[in-house]
């Protein structure tokens, strides 16, 4: 381990570099186990089976590392509607 210290101390490497400021919006789809999408219906977000034309109507969840609150913990701030509104 000190050899490979000195190595990475050499070569200007840090051994364990302090992670970067995360600034990408990361999107993704979850469905669950019976593979029901989530989806608006009156302003609550649920969970159904969407085929055909009604698939568009299926919601992309977004999420961005929120490193201000409690960085240790890792938090993440999740949105839908393209990140204009916020899960809580």
């Amino acid at each position: 381990l000190a050899l490979l210290f000195l190595r990475a101390e050499a070569e200007g490497f840090a051994l364990c570099p302090a992670p970067a400021l995360q600034t990408k919006v990361f999107q993704y789809r979850l469905w669950d186990v019976n593979q029901r999408s989530l989806y608006l219906r009156d302003g609550h977000l649920v969970a159904g089976h969407l085929q055909g034309a009604n698939a568009a109507l299926e919601e992309k969840v977004f999420w961005v590392p929120n490193r201000a609150f409690e960085p240790a913990r890792l938090p993440v701030i999740l949105g839908i509607q393209h990140g204009s509104r916020c899960l809580s």
